[in-house]
């Protein structure tokens, strides 16, 4: 009876449910997916580089056929219609010569200020008599700051020897008290 119900079993065999994944097959799995994502993005961005590549060399062709003044893929602007000139380009061409008439006007004009100023700073020329009453009153000053320099000397050595006549004094009195 045993073989009867292993034969049984054996022939309606259950399904069995595969073991779980381990981790480290988990892990590669979700690595793959994650590459597999990031493939996708690269091929979508070069996809979409390469369209944007080709609508520009589609615009570049239909200009280029549409208009004859095109130079090396840049297009030259159209011309200003007949008679008219931009207000920049007049308001620069007229500082423009403002500056070069004032240039020419003013340098020399300019020079001869700086030749007036240069006479005007030298040293004037002055007679005789006053130029040796000035040296006379330099020497004069000069012996003053010397006698003013003796006499600074002097009261310095009078009040060093005043004090040194205290410190004395007051030391001899200290050794009387004892």
């Amino acid at each position: 009876m045993l073989n009867i119900v292993t034969l049984q079993q054996s022939q309606n065999p259950e399904p069995v449910a595969p073991p779980p994944p381990s981790r480290e097959e988990l892990r590669a799995q979700v690595r793959e997916q994650v590459e597999a994502a990031r493939q996708a993005a690269r091929d979508a961005a070069e996809a979409a580089r390469e369209q944007a590549r080709i609508a520009r060399e589609q615009a570049q062709t239909q200009t280029i056929q549409e208009s004859p003044r095109i130079f090396v893929g840049t297009e030259v602007p159209p011309p200003f219609p007949p008679g008219m000139i931009p207000r920049e380009a007049v308001a620069i061409s007229i500082a423009f010569f403002v500056m070069v008439a004032f240039i020419i006007v003013g340098w020399p004009i300019a020079r001869a200020m700086g030749r007036r100023i240069d006479r005007k700073s030298a040293a004037p020329q002055l007679d005789s008599g006053i130029a040796s009453q000035l040296q006379r009153i330099e020497h004069t000053v000069e012996a003053m700051a010397i006698e003013v320099e003796r006499i600074s000397e002097a009261q310095r050595y009078v009040a060093r020897l005043e004090t040194e006549r205290g410190r004395e004094g007051a030391s001899l009195r200290a050794g009387e008290a004892r």
